[in-house]
């Protein structure tokens, strides 16, 4: 491997025996987490949305909502941080089982103490908290999904020089033309967000405008530095494409904005596929 830059990490279960059943177990495991990144984002957006709404006023949520079911107030704060920091936390695959774990915590009570009298369907039924109830819980059985931040950074930090690791590791071949195309699709990101501004529900004001210019700026070095082969910059890229996957997913569902988001969507998922596609095995 002259002239290639590389990180070592233990390789996943794949490299072992095809035909032994167990295995054969393991590698269904490992597709079947594929099963985590819609739940990820879908239920991520949901819980953003609500939690965004309680964010606004949440004093007026526990007065309002929660004293008259005989809650205290204050709870309303820990259900706005469970809803809306978790759904970051889904949205970004960052410790996925605790944000899932905060909202299967908010949506069990929902369903007890203001859904059940209702009954499953009809007007104030508990079918829609029990499918949120049911996606959380799938996701603290699956955890996080294979283009997670929480997962390919600690993948790229983990090394197996522990005795009796793996005999066959993974590298990051830097070199790749995929992961170029990356470091392109970054800059182009970085100065596309900043360009196109007034065209992706970006606030006006001074913060939202310094907040846009440092990502952009972040997004474009990281390319950049992509491109000219740093190993490094490898999981600031993967972070800032998932952070562009997860922007496009919200602007995706905000109707008015649904293509743009779309197209943002596209672009951050075409950038983290190419950047796995940088993992490579040897014996």
């Amino acid at each position: 491997m002259a002239g290639r830059e590389r990180f070592d990490w233990p390789a996943c279960s794949s490299n072992l025996d095809r035909d032994d059943p167990a295995m054969a177990e393991t590698q269904f495991q490992i597709k079947s987490s594929w099963a985590a990144l819609p739940l990820e984002l879908i239920v991520g957006v949901i819980f953003f949305a609500h939690g965004l709404q309680k964010l606004a006023d949440i004093p007026a949520f526990g007065a309002n909502v929660m004293a008259p079911l005989g809650i205290p107030a204050w709870i309303a704060y820990l259900v706005t941080a469970a809803e809306f920091g978790g759904a970051i936390l889904l949205l970004t695959g960052v410790l996925v089982r605790l944000g899932a774990f905060g909202h299967l915590c908010v949506m069990a009570v929902a369903i007890v103490q203001v859904h059940w009298k209702n009954g499953l369907v009809g007007p104030g039924g508990f079918e829609y908290p029990l499918s949120l109830f049911a996606a959380s819980v799938a996701l603290l059985i699956l955890g996080s999904d294979p283009l997670s931040i929480q997962r390919n950074a600690s993948d790229y930090f983990r090394r197996s020089d522990a005795v009796g690791g793996p005999s066959r590791r993974e590298f990051i071949d830097i070199t790749l033309v995929t992961v170029k195309i990356a470091g392109i699709l970054l800059i182009l990101a970085g100065v596309g967000i900043v360009v196109a501004r007034q065209y992706l529900a970006i606030p006006d004001g001074t913060v939202p405008l310094v907040i846009l210019v440092t990502a952009g700026l972040a997004s474009f070095l990281t390319g950049a530095t992509l491109i000219f082969g740093k190993i490094w910059a490898y999981v600031p890229a993967f972070v800032l494409a998932r952070l562009y996957l997860a922007g496009g997913v919200l602007l995706s569902f905000w109707v008015k904005f649904a293509v743009r988001g779309g197209s943002t969507l596209l672009v951050g998922m075409l950038m983290l596929f190419l950047l796995r596609r940088a993992r490579r095995r040897s014996s």
